[in-house]
């Protein structure tokens, strides 16, 4: 064994699915296994113990989302490689991984070759996401948000911190009717119904920017 392989620890519930990557990854010379898990907490647990290159992480896990183990992850350690596992094909789950901070995210119908060369991309550029279809996902995105005028996205900003239609109209020196105008255009861009509504949908198209909700990436 070298002192130059990349180490890495499966994260999977599915016992078979388990051992069958770390086969797979084992019988590549450069790299080894150093650690496998089959939840969340333990494999929070291992990676925080053995400091492995690479993380491989399924989504779907028994006590919790795969992601939240990848934002956690990836918030203590910049270096660290995660390759994402998941059986879903879809546009969400692909943006969730790169959102929560992933090296890659791959398919579990994918062949060997791309679980392996996911793998060894992420130990060399843990901050550069790849994944089949991510192009096509990021322009599904920024098609799928919205278009608000300027004044439109100072209200929403405002909303998302809490002010009132009152305090709103004198932060920008509006009358209190002209800013509830603003607010029902607003509700019916986001296709919302009230201010919580508003500000969720806010958030989960990125429409603002408030140092909480901002992604590293």
């Amino acid at each position: 064994m070298s002192t130059n392989d990349i180490s890495v620890v499966i994260i999977d519930d599915h016992t078979l699915v388990r051992a069958g990557i770390a086969r797979l990854i084992d019988s590549e010379p450069d790299l080894r296994v150093v650690g496998e898990a089959s939840s969340v907490a333990e494999g929070a647990e291992m990676v925080q113990a053995m400091q492995p290159d690479v993380m491989v992480v399924d989504v779907s896990m028994p006590d919790g989302n795969g992601l939240s183990l990848v934002r956690s992850a990836r918030s203590r350690s910049a270096r660290l490689g995660i390759v994402v596992l998941t059986m879903h094909n879809d546009d969400e789950t692909l943006l969730e991984a790169l959102d929560a901070g992933g090296s890659a995210l791959v398919l579990k119908s994918a062949s060997a070759d791309d679980v392996i060369a996911a793998v060894r991309r992420a130990a060399v550029a843990p901050d550069a996401f790849t994944a089949t279809g991510l192009a096509a996902a990021m322009r599904r995105r920024q098609t799928d948000k919205p278009r608000l005028t300027p004044r439109e996205t100072e209200v929403l900003m405002l909303l998302v911190e809490g002010a009132s239609i009152g305090s709103a109209a004198k932060a920008l020196y509006m009358s209190e009717s002209t800013v509830k105008t603003h607010v029902g255009k607003l509700y019916d861009k986001l296709g919302a119904h009230n201010r919580a509504e508003a500000v969720m949908a806010a958030v989960r198209l990125r429409l603002v920017n408030t140092s909480p909700l901002t992604s590293h990436r």
